[in-house]
C-alpha cells in the first residue's frame, strides 16, 4: 500500500541570508521546577458543544494513557544535549536520522503539559523540548523547522527559518506549561512577540513561515483555539485582529471553492486581498497544494476542537465548517474512517484513492463530535485504537493530540480557574440494583470520577451488607477516574429480603458514596419460568436484534459458505479471516429475571493457519458487560491454538447476574503478525434461564 509522500517546505520560498540563533539568547531561563502541576491528568471537560464517544470515561482516559505510554516510548528522544528531548520523526522521513521538525516539537510541548500528573517525569521532559527550542533559534527568535537526528544541526540549504504550524504549538505549550506548572511567562511572551512580529502578516493573517512572503497562508497553522489562548493570555497584541482575518479567510475560501463541503487548501494565495485562492499545484510541496492534502487533512481537528471549547456563539464559523468536512469525510468514506482518503477534491472527491493514511481518519474526530454525529463519532474512537496502515510520527502524534480531545481531557488556558479547583471526586455504581438467590453472588461495576482538581488515590469499602453476606472489591482502591468491580456474596443462609448497601469510596479530599439496592431470594425460587432469551439466537433475520463492528468495515453476521458453514441454518457470526489486523464484534443486550439460573451456550468452530503451537496472535472471546460498557467478566477465551475441525459447544453460568440487564459481547483479534490467519464462526447461541 502507498505510504504518504514527505512534507517538505519549499526552500526556494522566502530564503533568508541572516544568521539564526540569536533572538532569544539573553532570555534563555534555567529549568523551571515546580511542586507538580495544577491540572493533573485526566481533567475530565464538559465541552460546549456536540456529543463525546458513547465509551464510560475511565474506558477513555484508558486509552488515552496507553496511547500517550505508545508515543512516548516510540517518538521522545533524550538528546541531543544531556538537557534536550525532542520529537523523532521517526517512520516519516521529514528529517534526516529521524530528527525533529519544529511542527513535532510544538506537537510535543502540547502533549506532555496535558498528560502531567499521569506522567510523573512531563515538567522534566517539557523543559528538555524547550531546550532544544532555545538551543535551535533561527534569526528571529523561532525554531529552526527542521533538524538532523544525530547532531540536532539545521540541515537543509540556506538560513535556517521557522514554520507557522510549529512556532504557534510552542507557544501554545508555553502558555500551557505556565498554567499547570507556573515559571514560563517571560519565556511564553518573548515567543509571542517574536511570533507576532514575523509570523503574523500586516493584515492579520499568518503567514506560512517565518521569513516567507506576506500573501500566502496554510489553512491547517489556522489553530483558532491557539490563538483565543494568545488573545487572554498576551493583552500587548491584538490577536482578535489575527482571529477575525484567519476567520475571514476561511469564509472566503469556503464559500468560493467548497460551499458544500466546507474544504480548505493546502495553501492559500492572495491571503492578503479580498479574493484568497487556492494555491496552483506543487506550490510549496511535492503534491498538488490546490487541494486537501497531507497539510490540510489536519482542519476538521483544529476546526471542531475550537467548537468544542469554545461554542457556536464564540465559535460560529468553525462549528459550521466542522459540520461539513465531517459530513464529507463520512460521505466520501464510505462509512469508514479507514477511507478518509488524504487527499481530496475541494468538491469533496476522492483525488488519490489509492492514498492512505492513519491520521486522516483521525482529523475527523473532534468535528464529529462537535456536529453531534454519535455513531461517526464512535466509529472514530474505535478507529483511533488502531493504525491499520502501521503510520509513523506524523500519524501517531496527531492520533495522541486527538485521543486527549475525544477523551474530554483537553483542557484550554485560555478557559482554566485561577487557583485550581480543590481536588474532589464522585462514586456510582451500575447498575444501582440487583437480585441473587441464597448463596449466589451479585456483581457491581464501581466507578469514579475526578469532579474537580487531580486524580487522587480513593479507597472502597461497602456496608449494609445482610448477615452472611461479604463484599469484595477488585481492586480495593483506584485512582479517581477509574472504576472497580464489586462481588457481594451471599451464604444459603442469608435472609431472604431486600437490602440497602452502601459504597463509600475515602480519599484525602473527603468520603463520598453510592447506593446499591440487592434483593436476596430463597434458593428454591420457584419465581423463575424457564425461558430462552436470546432474539434471532441463530443469525437467521441477519442482523436483527444484535450490533456488530469491524476495524475493517466487515460485517461479521453474514451467510455461511462451504468454506464456512453453519451450525444449523444459513447464518453465521463470522470473525476476521481477513489476513489483516482486524477486530469484530457482535453483541447483544439481554435482561435476566431475578431468582432465575441463567447458562450462556454457542456453537463455536475456529480454523487457523497460524503455524504455531505456543503463540496466540489470534483470539475470540465471549463477555459480560454492564450498561455502560465494563467489561464485567470474560466467559470463554480461545484463540488460534484451539482451532479444529467442526464445532463444538461452548457454555458458561451467567446466574450470578440474575436480576440485572447486561451485555453479552463476542470479539474476534487478529494480529497479523506471523503471516497465517484465522477463522473464528459462532452458531445457535442461548441464554436459557430456569
Amino acid at each position: 500500500m502507498k505510504r504518504r509522500t514527505q512534507r517538505v517546505l519549499s526552500l526556494a520560498t522566502g530564503i533568508s541570508t541572516l544568521a539564526g540563533c540569536v533572538a532569544l539568547a539573553a532570555t534563555q531561563t534555567a529549568a523551571v521546577h515546580a511542586a507538580g502541576p495544577n491540572y493533573a491528568f485526566p481533567q475530565h471537560q464538559t465541552y460546549k458543544v456536540g456529543v463525546m464517544p458513547s465509551a464510560s470515561q475511565a474506558t477513555r482516559d484508558a486509552a488515552v494513557e496507553k496511547q500517550y505510554d505508545s508515543w512516548k516510548s516510540t517518538y521522545l528522544v533524550h538528546g541531543c544535549a544531556s538537557n534536550e528531548y525532542y520529537v523523532s520523526t521517526k517512520g516519516d522521513g521529514d528529517a534526516t536520522n529521524n530528527g525533529p521538525v519544529s511542527e513535532g516539537q510544538g506537537y510535543g510541548m502540547n502533549i506532555v503539559p496535558l498528560m502531567a500528573g499521569y506522567d510523573a517525569s512531563a515538567q522534566t521532559e517539557f523543559n528538555g523540548l524547550w531546550q532544544l527550542v532555545k538551543d535551535h533559534e533561527d534569526q528571529y527568535g523561532l525554531m529552526q523547522w527542521q533538524l538532523d537526528g544525530k547532531s540536532c544541526k539545521y540541515y537543509s540549504s540556506g538560513t535556517p527559518d521557522g514554520a507557522t504550524d510549529g512556532d504557534l504549538d510552542i507557544g501554545y505549550g508555553l502558555i500551557l506549561a505556565d498554567e499547570q506548572w507556573g515559571g514560563y511567562t517571560s519565556d511564553a511572551k518573548t515567543w509571542l512577540t517574536n511570533f507576532w512580529n514575523h509570523d503574523v502578516a500586516p493584515d492579520g493573517h499568518l503567514k506560512c513561515e517565518d521569513d516567507g512572503p506576506n500573501t500566502d497562508t496554510r489553512p491547517s497553522d489556522h489553530m483558532i483555539d491557539h490563538l483565543r489562548a494568545f488573545a487572554a493570555y498576551d493583552t500587548s497584541h491584538d490577536w482578535s485582529k489575527v482571529i477575525s482575518r484567519t476567520e475571514a479567510v476561511d469564509s472566503s475560501l469556503v464559500s468560493n471553492y467548497s460551499s458544500s463541503a466546507g474544504l480548505l487548501s493546502d495553501f492559500v494565495v492572495g491571503a492578503d486581498g479580498s479574493s484568497p485562492k487556492p494555491a496552483p499545484a506543487n506550490y510549496q510541496e511535492d503534491q498538488p497544494d490546490n487541494i486537501v492534502g497531507y497539510n490540510s487533512i489536519r482542519v476538521p481537528w483544529h476546526m471542531g476542537t475550537d467548537a468544542l471549547l469554545n461554542g457556536s456563539s464564540v465559535a460560529s464559523f468553525e462549528l459550521g465548517d466542522a459540520k461539513k468536512w465531517e459530513a464529507c469525510a463520512k460521505q466520501v468514506s464510505g462509512d469508514n474512517p479507514a477511507n478518509v482518503y488524504p487527499h481530496l477534491n475541494l468538491n469533496c472527491t476522492g483525488y488519490n484513492t489509492s492514498d492512505v493514511a492513519e491520521e486522516a481518519g483521525d482529523s475527523i474526530g473532534p468535528s464529529a463530535m462537535a456536529a453531534g454525529d454519535q455513531a461517526w463519532t464512535d466509529k472514530i474512537w474505535s478507529y483511533l485504537q488502531t493504525n491499520p496502515y502501521g503510520d509513523g510520527y506524523y500519524g501517531e502524534t496527531i492520533k495522541t493530540l486527538v485521543m486527549i480531545v475525544m477523551a474530554g481531557d483537553y483542557w484550554s488556558p485560555a478557559s482554566v480557574s485561577t487557583p485550581p479547583p480543590a481536588d474532589d471526586f464522585s462514586v456510582s455504581a451500575s447498575p444501582a440494583s440487583g437480585s441473587v438467590s441464597q448463596g449466589s453472588a451479585a456483581t457491581v461495576s464501581v466507578g469514579t470520577s475526578v469532579t474537580s482538581g487531580s486524580a487522587e488515590s480513593v479507597a472502597l469499602t461497602a456496608s449494609g451488607l445482610p448477615s452472611g453476606a461479604t463484599a469484595a472489591f477488585s481492586p480495593a482502591s483506584v485512582s479517581s477516574g477509574a472504576s472497580s468491580t464489586l462481588t457481594v456474596s451471599t451464604a444459603a443462609t442469608t435472609p431472604a429480603g431486600t437490602y440497602p448497601i452502601t459504597i463509600t469510596g475515602t480519599a484525602s479530599s473527603g468520603s463520598h458514596t453510592a447506593s446499591y439496592s440487592l434483593t436476596v431470594t430463597g434458593s428454591g425460587g420457584g419465581t423463575c419460568t424457564g425461558a430462552q432469551l436470546l432474539a434471532n439466537p441463530g443469525f437467521e433475520s441477519g442482523a436483527t436484534s444484535w450490533t456488530q463492528s469491524s476495524t475493517l468495515g466487515f460485517t461479521p453476521i453474514t451467510k455461511a459458505t462451504s468454506a464456512e458453514p453453519a451450525h444449523s441454518g444459513s447464518w453465521v457470526a463470522w470473525f476476521n479471516g481477513n489476513s489483516s489486523k482486524d477486530t469484530d464484534t457482535v453483541a447483544q443486550t439481554v435482561t435476566i429475571p431475578a431468582g432465575c439460573t441463567a447458562t450462556l451456550t454457542y456453537w463455536l468452530h475456529i480454523d487457523t493457519t497460524e503455524n504455531t503451537t505456543t503463540a496466540k496472535p489470534d483470539t475470540f472471546k465471549a463477555q459480560v458487560l454492564n450498561s455502560s460498557g465494563t467489561v464485567l467478566a470474560t466467559v470463554g477465551s480461545f484463540s488460534n491454538l484451539n482451532a479444529a475441525s467442526g464445532y463444538s459447544q461452548q457454555t458458561a453460568d451467567l446466574s450470578s447476574y440474575a436480576g440485572q440487564t447486561i451485555t453479552l459481547k463476542f470479539t474476534g483479534s487478529e494480529t497479523d503478525t506471523s503471516g497465517g490467519t484465522t477463522n473464528s464462526v459462532i452458531d445457535d447461541t442461548a441464554v436459557t434461564t430456569s
